[in-house]
């Protein structure tokens, strides 16, 4: 019979949920932090059956049973004890050969042995950041403080190129034992000769959940073609499977609400500095399906916030596609999109913590980011590009494995399919007359945009301004900004672009969002630098930004303005075209003009 070391049996714990196990079973109803149902051990009508995720055990009030995985397995399955580890290992992607002791004195030498050279190699990491006053430049440049620096235990590794082998051999430490973990590499030309792997970097040491040192991150302070790299898989590091600093935020929050994941170790160390101590990352790969199911276990819809560069944004769409295949009732996530290039590190030296705040409470649901990621693929001006994006809306759908979120999502996804061919594609549609006739290369070209006053652009902006200002007023007030005539081509685009995001995040909260940043990247910083001059913005600063009903009653008031002025505008022009060619169809639209402005008026 094969016994398994501890260290095994709890890796295959912190990988797996017990209502994860359980549920496959038992069918699980969430009530607050745990589950309830029917005794599997007993007949009964009243569930007496608690699962918590949080103690990880089972407890069945009926019959006295109570729990881990294993023992479940062993108690509703008749498993044996290795048994139900080999199950459970297959689940959890281990191999169960791997966690078999053959000698027990052996593995626990051999672990011990382990983590003695781990924390030797901290302590001389440490060490070495102290010395170095390049590295200290260099975290002060990044606006790192000395907290921050002891809090995560940051170290540098030097330049020459076996200095950590030179300690840990001066140590008495075990040098094969030092290979196994990725520190040391032995050279390939001369025998008996050994090379640090990390090599002038900023030094992050990777704990797991529980605090335990089991792994480095390492990052290039000069020009190295790889900015990251890290600890190669061990006895006792596998990188897939694990978070940075999940750690601490689970220490530092008795209760995580929003778990942010963000990309890189400075983010996160950027993040925690500005109280946000709730952040976590990947180990320098893309986000695996095992580390989304460690950070559910901690947040129910944890907030993934990549770089907002285009690589960035490419690994938030494979990381929704992976989260699409694997999310369960009440388990999902959300993406929070930085304006421009910005990293979260970038953005928080350059703006407010409470900016960055905003962002957040302005994160799209996951079903929102996969329709936007989808809409802005391509665009959807003909029936085929239509077509075609329905097309990929269904497969992305089809993705999920849940049968009752994969309903729900078909049901969200036709809704809105349904609204855009009402609101944007019927020929009725206010928007549709907007996109088709107001941003069209005709109106572009034609001769009464080209001949826009100044006084006409002006209160554009200012209408423009309220509305970027007040996202509340889109949502209130978007057919009515369809409605209207904008003449300058610049702010039409603005409009179009506006408008187009109004009519498909029409039930979401926009009180705090950030539209500037929106618009800006969408690629209108052009546009938006046309309406925020410093003399229109002093102007009218204290209208838009008093409390909502002043702002309200200003926006209106310029609607209404402008509707006149254009109105009457049309009116002199057909005046003027009924003086020049006196004929039928110049009086037919002479009198329908001046007909709708007298019903107007």
């Amino acid at each position: 019979m094969p016994r398994y070391s501890k260290e095994f049996i709890n890796e295959i714990k912190s990988r797996l949920r017990v209502s994860e196990v359980v549920g496959k079973f038992v069918k699980l109803t969430q009530r607050g932090n745990e589950f309830v149902g029917l005794s599997p051990f007993k007949n009964e009508k009243t569930p007496s059956f608690t699962v918590s995720d949080d103690k990880e055990f089972f407890h069945c009030f009926s019959s006295a049973e109570h729990g881990d995985i294993f023992s479940f397995l062993m108690k509703h399955k008749n498993m044996s004890y290795p048994d139900s580890i080999e199950y459970l290992a297959k689940q959890a992607g281990l191999n169960p050969e791997s966690g078999i002791i053959k000698d027990s004195n052996y593995v626990e030498n051999n672990y011990a042995s382990l983590r003695s050279i781990m924390n030797e190699a901290n302590k001389f990491f440490s060490s070495m950041l102290k010395q170095s006053e390049g590295i200290k430049r260099y975290l002060e440049k990044r606006q790192v403080n000395h907290e921050m620096w002891e809090k995560f235990e940051l170290g540098f590794a030097g330049s020459q190129s076996n200095q950590l082998y030179l300690h840990l051999k001066k140590k008495g430490l075990n040098i094969e034992d030092a290979l196994s973990l990725g520190l040391i590499k032995k050279s390939k030309h001369k025998e008996n000769e050994y090379y640090d792997f990390f090599r002038n970097r900023l030094m992050f040491p990777i704990k797991d959940y529980k605090s335990n040192l089991i792994a480095f991150g390492g990052r290039a302070i000069d020009n190295s073609n790889i900015k990251y790299i890290n600890s190669s898989d061990s006895p006792i590091f596998k990188k897939s499977f694990n978070l940075f600093n999940l750690n601490l935020a689970i220490e530092e929050n008795r209760k995580i609400e929003n778990l942010i994941i963000v990309e890189g170790y400075m983010d996160v160390i950027s993040l925690f500095q500005n109280n946000f101590k709730n952040t976590v990352a990947p180990l320098g790969t893309a986000l695996t399906s095992y580390q989304l199911q460690r950070a559910w276990k901690v947040c129910n819809s944890p907030i993934i916030m990549f770089d907002g560069d285009e690589a960035g944004q490419k690994a938030a769409e494979r990381a929704s596609i992976l989260a699409l295949s694997n999310i369960l009732p009440d388990l999902s996530v959300r993406f929070c999109i930085l304006p421009g290039d910005y990293d979260p590190d970038d953005f928080l030296i350059k703006n407010s913590p409470e900016e960055f705040k905003r962002i957040l409470n302005n994160s799209y649901s996951l079903s929102e980011f996969i329709w936007k990621v989808e809409l802005e693929k391509d665009d959807i001006s003909t029936p085929e590009k239509k077509a075609g994006f329905e097309k990929r809306i269904r497969a992305v759908t089809s993705k999920i494995e849940n049968q009752t979120v994969k309903d729900y999502y078909i049901k969200e996804f036709n809704d809105k399919i349904n609204f855009l061919k009402r609101s944007r594609f019927q020929k009725n549609s206010s928007y549709s007359q907007y996109i088709d006739n107001r941003v069209s290369k005709e109106i572009y070209n034609s001769e009464r945009l080209n001949q826009s006053s100044h006084d006409s652009v002006v209160r554009e902006k200012i209408i423009l301004m309220h509305i970027i200002e007040n996202p509340l007023l889109l949502l209130k007030y978007i057919e009515e900004l369809g409605r209207i005539s904008f003449n300058d081509l610049k702010l039409a685009k603005i409009v179009s672009q506006i408008i187009e995001f109004g009519s498909i995040n029409g039930d979401k909260d926009l009180e705090n969002f950030d539209l500037k940043s929106y618009l800006l990247e969408k690629g209108l910083a052009e546009e938006i630098q046309s309406i925020y001059k410093s003399n229109l913005l002093n102007t009218y600063r204290s209208v838009i930004k008093s409390d909502f009903e002043k702002v309200e009653n200003s926006f209106l008031g310029l609607l209404d303005l402008h509707q006149q002025l254009l109105e009457k505008k049309d009116l002199s022009k057909a005046f003027n075209d009924l003086e020049r060619n006196m004929d039928q169809e110049s009086y037919e639209n002479f009198l329908k003009i001046k007909k709708e402005s007298l019903a107007k008026n």
